[in-house]
């Protein structure tokens, strides 16, 4: 049942990508500094499946639209004198007044002429690939305010299958599949016998019917790859692995900075296991060796001051600051909850209805979101008595409440996808909770009497009945015996 769910699930987000073949949302981004420290970096061309060889004809800034127009009719003609085709020209590039564009020609040309085309009169640069978005400079952004290791399964995937757009959401599929295979896992471990695995199967449906979880599967961003690490790192947790918990926290870290989030709970979780002096050690040196290590190709390229400047001084001071105004809608977390100021992703064309339709949106089953977070207040007081010893609640909530804090501390942009890092362990969350409230269902009123005691103990505080400042003893001293205390002499 699990590998019928797996592969139709896989099935489904292939064919659905398939037939975007354009950048969505901020692949824009990702994939083009993949493309660009693939060539930087590795001196490798990435290559297609188009007809011949695709390269993207940067330009020198045109002084107005009216001369660009007139060098992309020249080039058009040139390229196809020279066998090719134009794939994009300035109805894609489109000439921005305030600079902001990439003057460009996107062309596929026989390889042979591929040197051809790049000495064509007012091109300036030729990067083979699958055509670049219109922003300009991005064919030398490098995307430093980020970790370089999502970029990397990015690049494999240029390498392995070909730079195309359905390719560069393969390893984002996978990473969905391999989350699935492990909620599976967790409630098998935690619950042991066959409910647990039941209860896997239903979590993992769950959750591939979850519409974040879908959406963000299918593009080439950084955060479904912090879940897949956060995610591991819960399970290894549970598989009592400190080494192992270590280094998928260093995974996650180097997918995004916010993947060390769950650091936190980690190590909250931790400190009840092993000695603190050993944990400290494994969650501090661990994500900063695999974090240096991973860097090592742009620190031998640009050198050690550059790297620091860009990917950890400039990283961090973007991160802190306030990245955008009037472009998608920033989302709170307690946002993300409710499905308030939803991102959306990618919008298809309703030739029915005649208007755009969002149809990859990062909002999850707020439905679930609200039972998961209800039921979690509801247990909170018997958390350590849940059958992981409250391991996936820890984690769930603890990072989650590291977003929260951060928005407190400044960080204000913040995004309804960032919810996916903790939609995975939400579902294993509700699970356990469910399983533990109706195994017997006794437990939930057991649950329900520590209330009670709780709203009693404040309600008698409020009205008087009770103190909450502990008693003072020293009425209960022994008297002292003053026939023995000296006294002090007459002057």
């Amino acid at each position: 049942m699990l590998a019928a769910i797996i592969v139709a699930y896989v099935v489904y987000c292939v064919t659905y990508v398939s037939g975007i073949d354009e950048y969505i949302s901020d692949e824009c981004w990702y994939v083009s500094a993949s493309r660009n420290m693939l060539l930087k970096y590795f001196n490798v061309t990435p290559h297609g499946y188009w007809n011949g060889t695709r390269a993207t004809l940067v330009l020198r800034s045109p002084p107005n639209s009216f001369i660009y127009g007139i060098w992309e009719s020249k080039i058009r003609e040139e390229v196809r004198n020279l066998g090719g085709v134009v794939i994009k020209g300035i109805d894609f590039y489109q000439y921005n007044e305030d600079g902001n564009f990439l003057p460009a020609v996107c062309v596929d040309v026989p390889p042979a002429n591929l040197s051809k085309v790049c000495t064509i009169p007012y091109v300036v640069r030729c990067v083979v690939g699958y055509c670049y978005p219109n922003s300009r400079d991005i064919v030398d952004y490098m995307n430093y305010e980020h970790p370089p290791l999502c970029k990397y399964f990015i690049m494999l995937s240029m390498i392995v299958l070909g730079d195309y757009p359905v390719n560069w959401r393969v390893p984002s599929i996978l990473a969905g599949a391999v989350i699935l295979v492990m909620i599976y896992a967790v409630l098998k471990l935690v619950i042991h016998n066959e409910i647990g695995g039941l209860l896997g199967i239903i979590a993992t449906l769950a959750t591939v019917m979850d519409p974040l979880f879908r959406s963000m599967s299918m593009v080439a961003m950084l955060d479904i790859y912090v879940a897949l690490f956060t995610y591991l790192s819960l399970y290894l947790t549970l598989r009592n692995s400190l080494t192992g918990a270590a280094l998928a926290i260093a995974l996650a870290f180097s997918s995004k900075f916010s993947g060390g989030f769950a650091g936190v709970p980690a190590l909250i979780e931790w400190f009840r296991k092993e000695v603190p002096a050993k944990v400290l050690l494994a969650f501090i040196y661990i994500p900063i060796a695999v974090f240096i290590v991973l860097a090592i190709p742009t620190i031998i390229h640009d050198g050690f001051v550059s790297w620091w400047a860009n990917s950890v001084e400039g990283a961090f001071r973007w991160h802190l600051s306030i990245k955008t105004t009037g472009g998608p809608p920033q989302a709170m977390p307690w946002d993300w909850l409710v499905g308030r100021n939803a991102f959306v992703l990618h919008y298809i064309y309703d030739e029915t209805r005649g208007e755009w339709i969002a149809d990859l949106v990062a909002r999850g089953n707020v439905y679930i979101y609200l039972l998961t977070t209800a039921l979690s207040i509801f247990v909170l007081p018997v958390a350590r008595s849940l059958p992981d010893r409250g391991t996936v609640f820890l984690y769930t909530w603890g990072t989650y409440i590291m977003y929260v804090l951060a928005w407190v501390i400044g960080v204000k942009t913040q995004y309804s996808f960032y919810m996916i890092q903790i939609t995975p362990m939400l579902y294993t969350t509700l699970f356990i909770i469910i399983h533990y409230l109706t195994t017997p269902v006794a437990n939930t009123l057991h649950v329900a009497k520590k209330w009670y005691k709780i709203f009693k103990t404040v309600w008698d505080w409020l009205s008087g009945a009770a103190s909450i400042v502990p008693v003072s003893y020293t009425h209960l001293r022994a008297p002292r015996d003053l026939s023995t205390s000296r006294m002090p002499s007459s002057a």
